[in-house]
């Protein structure tokens, strides 16, 4: 007996994680029935409670804390449902470097992405991301451990990296082998980051 179009969406919603952000291009990409028919059956699972819908064209699988209800999308799962639907490059704040590091807790309220197509800011789920356009030599850095160093001095800020941040970041530099590389990587940084960089080769 052939699958409705409605039963084909309400199984594919139940194999996605709570906190997943997704759009209905993705399920229409999926060949589960038409488009109206898969827009139309999202809007049942919203008024069920099954989805939300965060934005236009934009639904999540809602995470639920027990004591505090429904949790809003993290902008991790925003950006990735965005790039999905876009066919963007994202990548990660440089926030995120310096908390990887060590060098700070500090979350910002509006995240700002690096991507390869135009800028542009997100409103979902009451949160405000903001994408801005880098080159192709920026991108493709998450699994580069030196630009981690760089990002993590970027986001710190010129004005407040102390010795303790340096200390930090040499013993990084130190225990994974990236003097070399990030010597050659200092060729393209801001003026005000080479002294730092120095000191942390030094």
């Amino acid at each position: 007996m052939p699958t409705s179009t409605a039963e084909a969406v309400r199984r594919y919603v139940r194999n996605l994680k709570p906190g997943t952000v997704f759009t209905p291009a993705e399920i229409i990409h999926e060949r589960l029935g038409s488009e109206r028919a898969i827009r139309e059956t999202l809007r049942r699972l919203a008024s069920d409670g099954t989805v939300r819908r965060v934005a236009k064209g934009y639904y999540d699988v809602p995470r639920t804390n027990p004591k505090i209800g429904p949790l809003s999308p993290t902008p991790e799962a925003i950006v990735a449902a965005h790039a999905r639907k876009t066919g963007a490059i994202i990548e990660r704040p440089e926030i995120d470097a310096a908390n990887k590091l060590g060098l700070t807790t500090q979350v910002v309220a509006q995240p700002s992405y690096r991507t390869n197509l135009f800028p542009r800011e997100l409103n979902i789920a009451g949160q405000r991301i903001r994408l801005r356009t880098v080159s192709p030599r920026s991108l493709a850095r998450d699994s580069d451990p030196a630009e981690l160093v760089i990002d993590a001095l970027q986001a710190v800020g010129k004005q407040r990296i102390t010795s303790k941040e340096i200390a930090t970041l040499r013993d990084f530099v130190r225990q994974h082998g990236l003097a070399s590389k990030l010597r050659r990587r200092a060729s393209r940084i801001p003026g005000w980051m080479i002294p730092y960089i120095d000191d942390i080769l030094a």
